[in-house]
Protein backbone atom coordinates (compact mmCIF):
# COMPACT_ATOMS: atom_id res chain seq x y z
CA UNK A 1 0.00 0.00 0.00
CA UNK A 2 2.86 2.34 0.83
CA UNK A 3 4.47 1.55 -2.53
CA UNK A 4 1.19 2.28 -4.34
CA UNK A 5 0.89 5.60 -2.49
CA UNK A 6 4.42 6.60 -3.45
CA UNK A 7 3.76 5.63 -7.07
CA UNK A 8 0.57 7.73 -7.11
CA UNK A 9 2.42 10.74 -5.70
CA UNK A 10 5.20 10.28 -8.27
CA UNK A 11 2.67 10.19 -11.12
CA UNK A 12 0.91 13.26 -9.73
CA UNK A 13 4.20 15.17 -9.51
CA UNK A 14 5.11 14.05 -13.02
CA UNK A 15 1.73 15.18 -14.37
CA UNK A 16 2.07 18.58 -12.70
CA UNK A 17 5.59 18.94 -14.07
CA UNK A 18 4.44 18.14 -17.60
CA UNK A 19 1.50 20.53 -17.31
CA UNK A 20 3.80 23.29 -16.04
CA UNK A 21 6.05 22.67 -19.03
CA UNK A 22 3.03 22.70 -21.32
CA UNK A 23 1.96 26.05 -19.90
CA UNK A 24 5.40 27.48 -20.50
CA UNK A 25 5.29 26.46 -24.16
CA UNK A 26 1.76 27.61 -24.92
CA UNK A 27 1.16 30.97 -23.34
CA UNK A 28 1.65 33.30 -26.29
CA UNK A 29 -1.74 34.95 -26.54
CA UNK A 30 -3.26 36.89 -29.43
CA UNK A 31 -6.23 37.89 -27.35
CA UNK A 32 -6.83 41.50 -26.44
CA UNK A 33 -9.79 42.83 -24.51
CA UNK A 34 -10.67 45.30 -27.26
CA UNK A 35 -11.36 42.49 -29.75
CA UNK A 36 -14.94 42.13 -30.91
CA UNK A 37 -17.66 44.47 -32.05
CA UNK A 38 -18.26 45.67 -35.60
CA UNK A 39 -15.97 48.29 -37.16
CA UNK A 40 -14.94 49.52 -33.72
CA UNK A 41 -11.56 50.60 -35.12
CA UNK A 42 -12.77 51.75 -38.55
CA UNK A 43 -12.32 55.47 -39.20
CA UNK A 44 -16.01 56.13 -39.87
CA UNK A 45 -18.06 57.30 -36.88
CA UNK A 46 -21.74 56.74 -36.14
CA UNK A 47 -24.19 59.55 -36.79
CA UNK A 48 -25.10 61.78 -33.82
CA UNK A 49 -27.30 59.99 -31.23
CA UNK A 50 -27.03 56.79 -33.29
CA UNK A 51 -26.43 53.48 -31.50
CA UNK A 52 -25.24 50.06 -32.61
CA UNK A 53 -25.42 46.94 -30.45
CA UNK A 54 -23.65 43.79 -31.53
CA UNK A 55 -22.71 40.30 -30.44
CA UNK A 56 -19.62 38.59 -31.81
CA UNK A 57 -17.83 35.27 -31.39
CA UNK A 58 -14.08 34.95 -31.83
CA UNK A 59 -12.40 31.54 -31.92
CA UNK A 60 -8.64 30.94 -31.97
CA UNK A 61 -6.88 27.62 -32.48
CA UNK A 62 -3.20 27.01 -31.75
CA UNK A 63 -1.69 23.58 -32.32
CA UNK A 64 1.66 24.05 -34.07
CA UNK A 65 4.73 24.24 -31.86
CA UNK A 66 7.28 26.74 -33.16
CA UNK A 67 10.82 27.65 -32.24
CA UNK A 68 11.38 31.01 -33.83
CA UNK A 69 9.70 30.52 -37.21
CA UNK A 70 10.47 26.79 -37.47
CA UNK A 71 8.10 23.98 -36.57
CA UNK A 72 9.40 21.57 -33.91
CA UNK A 73 8.04 18.21 -32.67
CA UNK A 74 5.01 18.63 -30.41
CA UNK A 75 5.80 15.71 -28.11
CA UNK A 76 3.31 16.88 -25.47
CA UNK A 77 0.47 17.08 -28.05
CA UNK A 78 -0.14 20.66 -27.00
CA UNK A 79 -3.19 22.52 -28.25
CA UNK A 80 -4.81 25.79 -27.26
CA UNK A 81 -8.38 26.95 -27.92
CA UNK A 82 -10.02 30.23 -27.01
CA UNK A 83 -13.66 31.25 -27.34
CA UNK A 84 -14.47 34.91 -26.85
CA UNK A 85 -18.10 36.10 -26.92
CA UNK A 86 -18.27 39.89 -26.95
CA UNK A 87 -21.30 42.12 -26.41
CA UNK A 88 -20.61 45.62 -27.71
CA UNK A 89 -22.37 48.98 -27.63
CA UNK A 90 -21.36 51.93 -29.84
CA UNK A 91 -23.00 55.34 -29.46
CA UNK A 92 -22.57 58.50 -31.49
CA UNK A 93 -22.20 61.47 -29.14
CA UNK A 94 -21.65 63.85 -32.08
CA UNK A 95 -21.21 63.26 -35.81
CA UNK A 96 -17.44 63.16 -35.24
CA UNK A 97 -17.33 61.31 -31.88
CA UNK A 98 -18.29 57.70 -31.10
CA UNK A 99 -17.96 55.96 -27.74
CA UNK A 100 -17.77 52.16 -27.47
CA UNK A 101 -17.84 49.53 -24.71
CA UNK A 102 -16.91 45.86 -25.16
CA UNK A 103 -18.03 43.21 -22.65
CA UNK A 104 -16.29 39.83 -23.23
CA UNK A 105 -16.97 36.36 -21.87
CA UNK A 106 -13.91 34.18 -22.34
CA UNK A 107 -13.17 30.44 -22.30
CA UNK A 108 -9.56 29.26 -22.58
CA UNK A 109 -8.54 25.61 -22.93
CA UNK A 110 -5.09 24.01 -22.90
CA UNK A 111 -4.69 20.43 -24.13
CA UNK A 112 -1.73 18.10 -23.56
CA UNK A 113 -1.06 14.38 -23.27
CA UNK A 114 -0.68 14.90 -19.51
CA UNK A 115 -4.18 16.34 -19.11
CA UNK A 116 -6.23 19.40 -19.94
CA UNK A 117 -6.70 22.76 -18.23
CA UNK A 118 -9.49 25.26 -18.79
CA UNK A 119 -10.89 28.46 -17.38
CA UNK A 120 -13.91 30.60 -18.25
CA UNK A 121 -15.57 33.75 -17.03
CA UNK A 122 -16.02 37.43 -17.76
CA UNK A 123 -13.01 39.10 -19.37
CA UNK A 124 -11.75 42.64 -18.99
CA UNK A 125 -14.04 45.47 -20.09
CA UNK A 126 -12.71 47.74 -22.84
CA UNK A 127 -13.83 51.37 -23.20
CA UNK A 128 -12.79 53.53 -26.14
CA UNK A 129 -13.51 56.79 -27.92
CA UNK A 130 -13.15 57.45 -31.64
CA UNK A 131 -12.77 61.06 -32.79
CA UNK A 132 -12.91 61.89 -36.49
CA UNK A 133 -10.22 64.50 -37.08
CA UNK A 134 -10.70 64.91 -40.84
CA UNK A 135 -13.42 64.21 -43.40
CA UNK A 136 -13.75 64.96 -47.09
CA UNK A 137 -16.71 64.02 -49.30
CA UNK A 138 -17.09 63.95 -53.07
CA UNK A 139 -19.58 62.31 -55.47
CA UNK A 140 -19.62 58.54 -54.81
CA UNK A 141 -16.70 58.73 -52.40
CA UNK A 142 -15.34 59.94 -49.05
CA UNK A 143 -12.20 59.96 -46.89
CA UNK A 144 -12.12 59.76 -43.08
CA UNK A 145 -9.27 60.03 -40.59
CA UNK A 146 -9.86 59.25 -36.91
CA UNK A 147 -7.92 59.06 -33.66
CA UNK A 148 -8.84 56.26 -31.25
CA UNK A 149 -8.03 55.99 -27.57
CA UNK A 150 -9.17 53.70 -24.81
CA UNK A 151 -8.33 51.43 -21.91
CA UNK A 152 -8.83 47.84 -20.83
CA UNK A 153 -10.23 47.84 -17.29
CA UNK A 154 -9.48 44.95 -14.87
CA UNK A 155 -13.05 43.74 -14.46
CA UNK A 156 -12.40 40.14 -15.57
CA UNK A 157 -11.96 36.95 -13.56
CA UNK A 158 -8.37 36.37 -12.38
CA UNK A 159 -8.87 33.62 -9.77
CA UNK A 160 -10.21 30.77 -11.92
CA UNK A 161 -9.11 27.30 -10.79
CA UNK A 162 -8.84 23.88 -12.40
CA UNK A 163 -8.61 20.86 -10.12
CA UNK A 164 -8.26 23.10 -7.10
CA UNK A 165 -5.22 24.90 -8.48
CA UNK A 166 -5.26 28.53 -9.57
CA UNK A 167 -4.68 28.81 -13.30
CA UNK A 168 -1.71 30.66 -14.76
CA UNK A 169 -2.50 34.31 -15.63
CA UNK A 170 -2.54 33.64 -19.38
CA UNK A 171 -5.31 31.06 -18.90
CA UNK A 172 -7.42 33.44 -16.82
CA UNK A 173 -10.35 35.23 -18.53
CA UNK A 174 -9.00 38.58 -17.28
CA UNK A 175 -5.52 39.96 -16.71
CA UNK A 176 -6.24 42.25 -13.77
CA UNK A 177 -4.36 45.19 -15.26
CA UNK A 178 -5.10 48.65 -16.65
CA UNK A 179 -3.96 48.65 -20.28
CA UNK A 180 -4.32 51.91 -22.27
CA UNK A 181 -4.20 51.92 -26.06
CA UNK A 182 -4.16 54.49 -28.85
CA UNK A 183 -4.65 54.21 -32.59
CA UNK A 184 -4.92 56.09 -35.87
CA UNK A 185 -7.44 54.90 -38.45
CA UNK A 186 -8.07 55.93 -42.07
CA UNK A 187 -10.84 55.02 -44.49
CA UNK A 188 -11.32 55.70 -48.21
CA UNK A 189 -14.53 54.94 -50.10
CA UNK A 190 -14.54 54.96 -53.92
CA UNK A 191 -17.86 53.89 -55.37
CA UNK A 192 -18.01 50.14 -54.62
CA UNK A 193 -14.46 49.97 -53.29
CA UNK A 194 -13.35 50.60 -49.72
CA UNK A 195 -9.85 50.82 -48.24
CA UNK A 196 -9.02 50.83 -44.52
CA UNK A 197 -5.79 51.25 -42.55
CA UNK A 198 -5.11 51.09 -38.82
CA UNK A 199 -2.08 51.64 -36.58
CA UNK A 200 -2.54 50.58 -32.94
CA UNK A 201 -0.32 50.60 -29.84
CA UNK A 202 -1.25 49.12 -26.44
CA UNK A 203 0.72 49.55 -23.22
CA UNK A 204 0.28 46.52 -20.96
CA UNK A 205 0.84 46.98 -17.23
CA UNK A 206 1.32 44.55 -14.36
CA UNK A 207 -1.80 42.73 -13.24
CA UNK A 208 -2.83 39.65 -11.27
CA UNK A 209 -0.13 37.17 -10.16
CA UNK A 210 2.51 39.85 -10.85
CA UNK A 211 2.14 39.14 -14.57
CA UNK A 212 2.73 41.77 -17.24
CA UNK A 213 2.16 41.06 -20.92
CA UNK A 214 4.52 42.63 -23.42
CA UNK A 215 3.42 45.83 -25.14
CA UNK A 216 1.49 45.34 -28.37
CA UNK A 217 1.83 47.05 -31.77
CA UNK A 218 -0.28 46.37 -34.87
CA UNK A 219 -0.38 47.71 -38.44
CA UNK A 220 -3.25 46.68 -40.69
CA UNK A 221 -4.48 47.43 -44.21
CA UNK A 222 -7.63 46.08 -45.89
CA UNK A 223 -9.41 46.40 -49.22
CA UNK A 224 -13.09 45.58 -49.75
CA UNK A 225 -15.39 45.37 -52.76
CA UNK A 226 -19.20 45.58 -52.62
CA UNK A 227 -20.00 42.84 -55.14
CA UNK A 228 -23.76 42.83 -54.57
CA UNK A 229 -25.93 45.91 -54.28
CA UNK A 230 -29.61 46.62 -54.80
CA UNK A 231 -31.63 49.79 -54.71
CA UNK A 232 -31.88 51.31 -51.21
CA UNK A 233 -33.09 49.99 -48.79
CA UNK A 234 -32.32 46.62 -50.35
CA UNK A 235 -29.56 44.23 -49.26
CA UNK A 236 -25.87 44.46 -50.11
CA UNK A 237 -22.78 42.27 -49.68
CA UNK A 238 -19.03 42.83 -49.78
CA UNK A 239 -15.79 40.84 -49.66
CA UNK A 240 -12.66 41.94 -47.81
CA UNK A 241 -8.98 40.99 -47.96
CA UNK A 242 -6.12 42.43 -45.93
CA UNK A 243 -2.84 42.03 -44.08
CA UNK A 244 -1.99 42.61 -40.42
CA UNK A 245 1.47 42.82 -38.84
CA UNK A 246 1.53 42.23 -35.09
CA UNK A 247 4.33 42.63 -32.58
CA UNK A 248 4.15 41.64 -28.92
CA UNK A 249 7.05 42.29 -26.57
CA UNK A 250 8.30 39.85 -23.98
CA UNK A 251 6.13 39.22 -20.94
CA UNK A 252 7.29 39.48 -17.34
CA UNK A 253 6.25 37.80 -14.11
CA UNK A 254 7.44 38.89 -10.68
CA UNK A 255 9.86 41.21 -12.46
CA UNK A 256 11.49 38.38 -14.45
CA UNK A 257 11.37 38.25 -18.26
CA UNK A 258 9.75 35.07 -19.61
CA UNK A 259 11.97 33.45 -22.24
CA UNK A 260 9.10 31.82 -24.16
CA UNK A 261 7.21 35.04 -24.87
CA UNK A 262 7.18 37.76 -27.50
CA UNK A 263 6.30 37.44 -31.17
CA UNK A 264 6.26 38.90 -34.68
CA UNK A 265 3.38 37.82 -36.91
CA UNK A 266 1.98 38.56 -40.34
CA UNK A 267 -1.64 37.51 -40.85
CA UNK A 268 -3.77 37.20 -43.97
CA UNK A 269 -7.29 38.45 -43.24
CA UNK A 270 -10.33 37.60 -45.32
CA UNK A 271 -14.00 38.27 -44.71
CA UNK A 272 -17.53 38.75 -45.97
CA UNK A 273 -20.05 41.40 -44.97
CA UNK A 274 -23.82 41.11 -45.48
CA UNK A 275 -26.41 43.84 -44.94
CA UNK A 276 -29.93 42.40 -45.33
CA UNK A 277 -31.19 45.87 -44.39
CA UNK A 278 -29.35 49.21 -44.05
CA UNK A 279 -29.29 48.98 -40.24
CA UNK A 280 -28.25 45.32 -39.93
CA UNK A 281 -24.61 44.20 -40.11
CA UNK A 282 -23.48 40.58 -40.41
CA UNK A 283 -19.77 39.88 -40.59
CA UNK A 284 -17.79 36.67 -41.11
CA UNK A 285 -13.98 36.61 -41.18
CA UNK A 286 -10.95 34.34 -40.91
CA UNK A 287 -7.29 35.08 -40.15
CA UNK A 288 -4.47 32.80 -41.29
CA UNK A 289 -0.78 33.15 -40.41
CA UNK A 290 1.55 33.91 -43.32
CA UNK A 291 4.62 34.29 -41.13
CA UNK A 292 5.36 33.83 -37.43
CA UNK A 293 8.60 34.45 -35.53
CA UNK A 294 8.09 33.50 -31.89
CA UNK A 295 10.64 34.09 -29.14
CA UNK A 296 11.74 30.81 -27.57
CA UNK A 297 9.39 27.85 -28.05
CA UNK A 298 5.67 28.60 -28.25
CA UNK A 299 2.44 27.50 -29.86
CA UNK A 300 1.72 29.36 -33.09
CA UNK A 301 -1.66 30.40 -34.44
CA UNK A 302 -3.40 27.91 -36.75
CA UNK A 303 -6.40 30.13 -37.52
CA UNK A 304 -8.81 32.66 -36.06
CA UNK A 305 -12.49 33.00 -36.97
CA UNK A 306 -14.88 35.88 -36.35
CA UNK A 307 -18.68 36.01 -36.59
CA UNK A 308 -20.74 39.06 -35.63
CA UNK A 309 -24.28 40.42 -35.82
CA UNK A 310 -25.03 44.10 -35.27
CA UNK A 311 -28.12 46.32 -35.33
CA UNK A 312 -28.07 50.12 -35.67
CA UNK A 313 -30.88 52.39 -34.54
Amino acid sequence: MKTMGCLKQFRLRRTRTVLACALGLSLTDLATAQEGGIEVFAAETLFATGTRVSISHIFKRKGTLLQGSDSVPNTLDLGRDEHRIVAAVDHGIRPDLTLSALFPFVTKELESNAGDLSGSGFGDLALLAKYRTYKRDWPRGAFHLSTIGGVEIPTGETDEQDGGTRLAPQLQPGLGSWNPFIGLSANLNLNRYRFDALALYKLNTEGAQDFEKGDFVSLQADAAYRFYQTKYPGPSASARLGLQWRHEGKSKQAGLTLADSGSEELLLKGGLGWHPAPNIDISLAIDLPLYEDLEGTQLGLDYRTFLALGIRF
